[in-house]
């Protein structure tokens, strides 16, 4: 079967993608935070940081820094009745989160970020990540998705763990995140 596009029709198509490209970008808000006049240069770019990697999903609610470390708080909203679990949505905000931080200007000089995560009670998930491989991993398809699901370190509560377990028995989970499932399998609740 040979289908054919017209132009005018190639044109519309195009323009509805750069519109909801457009408005979803326009909901997000501003690329740069607003800084008011006299602020440092090294402030401007901790204000970049932070407001990018929130910028990225409202769930990354709060962000920290330590020397060349960050701390990323994410917290999901309350799940109504058919929810996605939560692996794989934390997985790909996580994901989103870090290249914003690669992507912001100063923030490739962090080299480990912790996801702290309040999935069923306050701080139940901790996920440590290393930046310095994320640039030759980020460019594969589904790249970002991938590096997060290959933190340097997990810690789990009981409930999180067994979730997460849970999670990793389906069919699709080791395909979609096979580091991450392979490493839960043997994971250990410490909280």
């Amino acid at each position: 079967m040979n289908v054919q596009i017209g132009g005018a029709t190639l044109a519309v198509i195009l323009t509805g993608m750069l519109i909801v490209l457009g408005v979803n970008e326009c909901q997000r808000g501003p690329l740069n935070p607003d800084v008011a006049e006299g602020t440092s240069d090294e402030q401007k770019t901790w204000l970049t940081i932070e407001h990018r990697i929130k910028r990225s999903d409202p769930t990354l609610t709060d962000v920290t820094r330590a020397q060349q470390t960050l701390t990323v708080r994410y917290r999901p909203g309350a799940c109504a009745d058919d929810c996605e679990p939560w692996v794989p949505h934390m997985l790909r905000v996580v994901g989103h989160g870090l290249a914003a931080l690669n992507s912001a200007p100063g923030g490739k000089q962090y080299t480990q970020v912790t996801i702290k995560a309040g999935i069923l009670t306050e701080d139940d998930v901790e996920l440590v990540y290393d930046m310095l491989g994320f640039d030759a991993i980020k460019t594969q398809q589904g790249g970002y998705e991938t590096f997060a699901g290959m933190p340097r370190s997990l810690t789990f509560s009981g409930d999180a763990l067994a979730q997460a377990q849970a999670y990793c028995q389906g069919p699709s989970a080791k395909g979609f995140y096979p580091e991450f499932c392979e490493r839960v399998e043997t994971a250990t609740a410490h909280r």
